[in-house]
């Protein structure tokens, strides 16, 4: 648990030192969007952006160090659809379950934010968050694709299939929230060209 906080702060610092393209990138993508400046959304974007800091450091990050590496051979992975039972079942650990709940609570933002702030539609964001998870495991798989000589994380289908859930529940929290507070797309202050 160390190491995901951790790799949370880390994010933070990520953005911090990015701030300034994270602030033209947010810019450009709602004024692509819309053609008018939406300070929620311009919050909202920044908020995605902080979040996909966070969420690289902490599926890819910290990466093995010289003496870990030389002990990496071979792209090992956990192919077995639903797992995650099994091993609940096994272990009867709080800690098994806080994995599978940690897999699926680590993309509800993405689905949140794409849905909430750019107004994409449920499926195009769990196919997103599906390429985004496969490309995440991928990446543990072939140690960053093949910068290191083997895995130094585990691929796990069931990691995918959490991560496109957390997607979709994502999605459902946006809607939610968006039936509370007052629409604020029409919200904005129009840029001059």
């Amino acid at each position: 648990m160390n190491v995901w906080f951790e790799s949370i702060k880390n994010g933070f610092d990520l953005y911090l030192k990015a701030a300034p393209l994270a602030l033209v990138v947010a810019f450009s993508i709602i004024y692509i969007k819309k053609s008018a400046f939406n300070p929620a959304h311009f919050i909202g974007v920044q908020c995605l952006i902080l979040y996909l800091f966070c969420l690289i450091n902490v599926v890819l990050f910290p990466l093995p160090d010289a003496a870990a590496m030389a002990t990496l051979n071979g792209y090992k992975g956990q192919y077995i659809p639903f797992k995650f039972v099994a091993d609940i079942a096994k272990d009867r650990t709080v800690e098994s379950v806080l994995q599978v709940a940690f897999n699926v609570m680590l993309t509800v933002p993405f689905g949140f934010f794409f849905k909430f702030v750019l107004n994409i539609e449920r499926r195009n964001i769990i196919i997103l968050t599906f390429l985004l998870s496969l490309t995440i495991e991928l990446a543990q798989l072939t140690g960053l694709f093949f910068i290191y000589p083997g895995s130094y994380r585990l691929f796990d289908v069931d990691d995918i299939m959490l991560n496109t859930l957390g997607g979709f529940a994502g999605t459902v929290i946006a809607n939610c929230v968006s039936d509370l507070i007052p629409d604020t797309r029409n919200v904005s202050i129009a840029i001059i060209s």
